[in-house]
Formats: structure tokens, C-alpha cells, sequence
């Protein structure tokens, strides 16, 4: 199923959705960051973002999150509003301008987020693109 959506720069982009039992290509014929990450991984669409937001999050506050996100879910919500937007990158100049965009938009804030930092990491999620993208090229 295609969807519009529009940009950071307010310029419309097609991207697509697929049903969450496959793996996604991207309209250019590679893989996107959803598909990579899951062949990596091993793992299925539908576990997609818990196990992404592991992999990311800073690694001291990695089993914090996972309690955290028992009790209170909405407090990693920018987090995962963030691999939803990345899933559907096509290359890792995508994830870069995503993420950055992101950052600028959704400054941590609190306790946990601020202090503790037990949120996803720019640098980690970077890290992880340009590893999965890097294979792909």
C-alpha cells in the first residue's frame, strides 16, 4: 500500500507500508533500514521496533528502559515515533537527516530522559544504519 506523507521540508514522499508478517524493499529495489535490520537480526516485522529501540538505547539504561516501559510506555514515546520514521529509509544519508530532524524536534527532557539518558541514542542509531546500509551498497 503507498501513503503520502510529507517531509521535514514539507515536500510530499512516497513512502510505503507492508503488512507486518513481511519484509519491506524500498522503491529504488534495495532493502530498506526495516528489511536490513530484520535479516540482520533475525527477527520478524512485528518485533521490529522493540528489538531496534534495544539495540539503540544507551547501554547503561538498557534494562532501566525495559522495566520503564512496563509502567509508563508514553514516556518512550518520541523514541519510537523515531524508528516508525526510520523503518521506510532507504539509505543511510535518510536516517541521518531523520534523526537529526528528530533530535531537534524532541529535546529530552525529565528525570529519566535528561538525567538518567535512558532514551535512544543518536549515535547508536547512526551506527547501527550505517551498518546495515554499508552491507547493502
Amino acid at each position: 500500500m503507498n501513503v503520502v506523507t510529507s517531509g521535514a521540508n514539507n515536500r510530499a514522499r512516497q513512502t510505503h507500508r507492508t503488512d507486518p508478517g513481511t519484509v519491506a524493499s524500498n522503491p529504488a529495489g534495495g532493502q530498506d533500514f526495516l528489511g536490513l535490520f530484520c535479516e540482520k537480526f533475525r527477527c520478524s516485522p512485528r518485533k521490529f521496533k522493540k528489538r531496534v529501540f534495544l539495540e539503540c538505547v544507551y547501554p547503561h539504561g538498557a534494562l532501566a528502559a525495559r522495566f520503564i516501559r512496563l509502567v509508563n510506555p508514553r514516556l518512550f514515546k518520541a523514541d519510537f515515533a523515531l524508528i516508525e520514521k526510520i523503518a521506510t529509509a532507504a539509505s543511510f544519508e535518510e536516517v541521518r537527516r531523520v534523526v537529526d530532524h528528530h533530535g531537534a524536534q524532541n529535546a529530552p527532557e525529565g528525570l529519566v530522559r535528561l538525567v538518567l539518558r535512558v532514551r535512544l541514542s543518536k549515535q547508536r542509531t547512526l551506527e547501527l544504519a550505517q551498518s546495515l546500509f554499508q552491507k547493502d551498497s
